[in-house]
């Protein structure tokens, strides 16, 4: 056994690695990546992950939508976990608090374009290194993260949120189509239907 083989990393891979190297250097997407992933993400809101970040009153889960995540797992499909811009900007503690209102504000709104541009180069980084983004999972009646309802002056109307409008806005300006659909806790098998449909879009 040669010494590179000693340390787990077989002569075939270190000549994968080097060229791999090489075409970075050069400016050249990387072929692919000399390891296991399967290169699928998805994008879930915070909650779906974290039930402890929902506002007062709104936890459907203890702890995370277990179906939704293990649906995810079972298909090899990397989870990245959106930001929560209502934890973030007013706070856990936010029952009382007008969130639509607080957040149109000028600081708030500067804050919430920050983090959608974080999400938008996040994406744009997978992408150009060959891992398919199948899309993006809003969580629907939230002021700030649904994708087709929203919540707005004691009422679930039709729309985007506050954030997922900035996210699509700025993926648009970019000519970064990405696909977003609403979600809900109590429906994740019907999110898996469409990200079955997404997966088999890759074929």
């Amino acid at each position: 056994m040669s010494k590179i083989e000693t340390f787990g990393i077989s002569w075939r891979k270190r000549i994968q690695l080097t060229i791999r190297s090489l075409r970075l250097k050069l400016g050249l997407r990387p072929f692919r990546f000399v390891d296991r992933r399967n290169g699928l993400v998805v994008f879930v809101p915070h909650c779906a992950l974290n039930q402890n970040s929902r506002v007062d009153g709104t936890a459907e889960r203890r702890a995370a939508v277990h179906e939704l995540i293990q649906g995810l797992l079972d298909r090899g499909i990397g989870i990245v976990q959106l930001p929560c811009p209502e934890l973030l900007l007013i706070g856990l503690d936010r029952a009382d608090s007008p969130i639509r209102e607080i957040l149109l504000e000028a600081q708030p709104q500067a804050r919430l374009c920050d983090m959608a541009c974080e999400v938008a180069n996040q994406i744009q980084q997978y992408r150009s290194c060959g891992i398919k983004v199948l899309g993006i999972l809003g969580k629907n009646g939230s002021p700030t993260c649904g994708a087709e309802q929203t919540y707005e002056n004691g009422q679930i109307r039709s729309g985007k949120g506050l954030f997922i409008e900035k996210l699509h806005q700025i993926l648009e300006t970019r000519n970064m189509p990405t696909n977003i659909i609403g979600y809900i806790d109590s429906a994740p098998l019907e999110s898996l239907e469409t990200i079955d449909y997404w997966l088999n879009q890759q074929l």
